[in-house]
This record gives C-alpha cells, sequence and structure tokens, in this order.
C-alpha cells in the first residue's frame, strides 16, 4: 500500500509498503480522511519529543472498516468510523477511572511503534473507533479530531461562565475552540490572531470579534481565555484580559518555562486550567459540531489532496511554516 514516510532528512515522500494485518482486537481502517497536524511538522523538523523519524506519521483519521481481526464484536467491514488515536496501558488507574487520556504509558497513533494514518490502510485497536453519522462526509471526518481537542479544552471550564471569552491565537485550534463556545451560548467570542488572511476563516466559524496582536482590549473584561498559540507572551496577556473569578485554559504546548503570576490567582480568584488530549465524548461532541455545521470542513480545510501532492506540501510546510494554509487533508 502506499504511505506517507517521515525520513531524518526532513523530507517527507510516498513509500510502497506491506498493507498491514490487524491482530485480535484490532481493525484494518481504509482510510478515507487524514488530516495534517502542527505535532507532524515538529516531527519532521525533528523537535517533536516522541514522533521521531523515520516513521509513518498522521494521527486525524477516519475511514471504513476494511478488515476485523479475531476477538471483534461490535464493529463489522464497511462501518464509517473516526479514530480516536491514544493506545493506553488500559490497567493503570487513569484507565480504570475513566482518564485514559492522561495514562503515561499510552501511545498515540503515528509513532514508530504504532504507524499513522498518513496511508491508505491504519491498523487500530477496535476500541478507539468512534461511529461516524451520516450527516459527515468521508472526506471531512478527519476533522472529528482537532474538533475534539477544541471540545474537551472547552469542556474544562465545568459550570464556570463563559459568556465572553477570548481565544489568543487562530489557527485550526483556537478557530475550533471558537466554533464551540459559540455552539455553547457564549455571546462574544473574540479572538487575536496576527495572520490577516486567517481572519475572515474566523469569522466564519463563529468569532465575533477577530484582532490584531496589538489591540487594545478592555483589561479583566472575559470571563474565559483560551491560550491557543505557544507563544509565552500570550500568558501575560491572558491574566491581563481575564475577569476576576474568571478561567485561563491552556491549550497549546509549550516546551519551555513559563512564568505564570500566581499572586493574581490567589487575589483575583482566577483558575488556570490545563487541558490535555480528549476522551470518547469530547470525539462525540466534535462529530456532532460537524453533523451540524456541514459548511465548517469547507471554510477550514484550505487544501484537500492526494497522499503524494500532501507529502510534498508537508516538506514545504515543515520548513518554511505553513503560509497561507490553515488546514491540509489527504485523501489517500
Amino acid at each position: 500500500m502506499r504511505a506517507i514516510r517521515f525520513e531524518t532528512s526532513g523530507t517527507a515522500h510516498v513509500v510502497d509498503i506491506p498493507r498491514p494485518v490487524p491482530g485480535p482486537g484490532e481493525v484494518l481502517l481504509a482510510v478515507t480522511s487524514t488530516g495534517v497536524c502542527g505535532s507532524d511538522l515538529a516531527a519532521l523538523r525533528g523537535t517533536h519529543p516522541f514522533r521521531v523519524p523515520p516513521l509513518i506519521s498522521g494521527h486525524e483519521a477516519g475511514g471504513r472498516v476494511a478488515e476485523v481481526g479475531p476477538d471483534v464484536a461490535d464493529v463489522a467491514v464497511g462501518d464509517r468510523v473516526v479514530v480516536d488515536p491514544q493506545r493506553p496501558c488500559g490497567t493503570c488507574d487513569l484507565c480504570t477511572t475513566g482518564g485514559y487520556h492522561l495514562c503515561a504509558s499510552k501511545q498515540m497513533l503515528g509513532v514508530a511503534e504504532w504507524d499513522g494514518s498518513f496511508a491508505e490502510h491504519v491498523v487500530v485497536p477496535a476500541y478507539t473507533l468512534v461511529p461516524a453519522p451520516d450527516g459527515v462526509a468521508d472526506e471531512h471526518l478527519a476533522l472529528a479530531e482537532p474538533v475534539a481537542v477544541a471540545a474537551h479544552a472547552v469542556a474544562q471550564l465545568g459550570e464556570r461562565r463563559r459568556e465572553r471569552a477570548l481565544v489568543l491565537g487562530g489557527g485550526t485550534i483556537g478557530a475550533l475552540v471558537a466554533r464551540v463556545l459559540a455552539d455553547g451560548g457564549s455571546t462574544v467570542v473574540d479572538v487575536v490572531e496576527p495572520r490577516e488572511h486567517v481572519h475572515e476563516v474566523l469569522r466564519a466559524v463563529g468569532a465575533t470579534g477577530v484582532h490584531r496582536p496589538d489591540a487594545a482590549l478592555e483589561p479583566g473584561s472575559y470571563d474565559a481565555v483560551f491560550v491557543a498559540a505557544g507563544v509565552p507572551a500570550l500568558v501575560e496577556r491572558a491574566f491581563e484580559a481575564v475577569a476576576p473569578g474568571g478561567a485561563i485554559v491552556q491549550v497549546a504546548v509549550f516546551n519551555q518555562a513559563v512564568p505564570v503570576p500566581v499572586g493574581q490567582l490567589q487575589v483575583r480568584e482566577i483558575a488556570l486550567l490545563g487541558t490535555a488530549m480528549y476522551t470518547k465524548d469530547d470525539f462525540r461532541t466534535a462529530l456532532d459540531v460537524l453533523a451540524r455545521h456541514p459548511g465548517l470542513a469547507d471554510v477550514l480545510v484550505s487544501r484537500t489532496t492526494s497522499l503524494e501532492e500532501g507529502a510534498a506540501i508537508t516538506t514545504t510546510m515543515a520548513a518554511e511554516g505553513p503560509g497561507d494554509i490553515v488546514k491540509l487533508v489527504m485523501v489517500p
């Protein structure tokens, strides 16, 4: 089968490898769409902590079940599904109490030990599958994973106020956080994003206001602030923007220590919340979002292409940045 291999040289190219065979408890998925994530680009650059080339990357995936291995129930050939790309240990306290997404021993799809979805087929445990509704097209199934990231981030607020929300960083995840907030009843969803060509996309996905980084926003006026870009200065800005009694949700990945004004957490009763990955419930929420907003994928996805062209574009994006691409999706 065809698959994209990431090389240590920083290039991605299509190779022919044997089609994998599902083992006990596993299924073979015919991939109908797979999305390129920032972690894929980091892997190709050689800067990702656990996605280390050479490897078959990719973890945003949906498709149709092509083959079922032994000891698999409730899954049939032809089922349309998306993949929760986490393979936890299944035995630790977190795994047995619903926190499997925080398992310290879990593996993610798209590492050297578990070939990813940048391929015609991928083998995954049957328990990772979430049924896809008819209202989401095959080529849009890959978007369930980033929407699940956004859904999980917003869910961290629990019952906290969110009428006025601010998203710092309008990339794919920031844009989807805005969509989930708007669906959840936030009346003000402001997004700060430096790339002006993305502003129209952000308005289309639900942002009520889109601002350049130098915009003057009213201090202490937002119930919830989401840090959705790995820029240390945004943490300080989040503390400036959040209202007393409000919450800051740290969404972006930081690879360095970032100062946090802990005194403000106490004096202003600010909640600083982390968010990591997602659970199956978040994928169900994500599929519901995609089904209710059939035009969302068309707004977010800048390019839908083949594995061959996708490999070349991914190589360029890793070396030079995303340019005008908000989201790249490949249809194997």
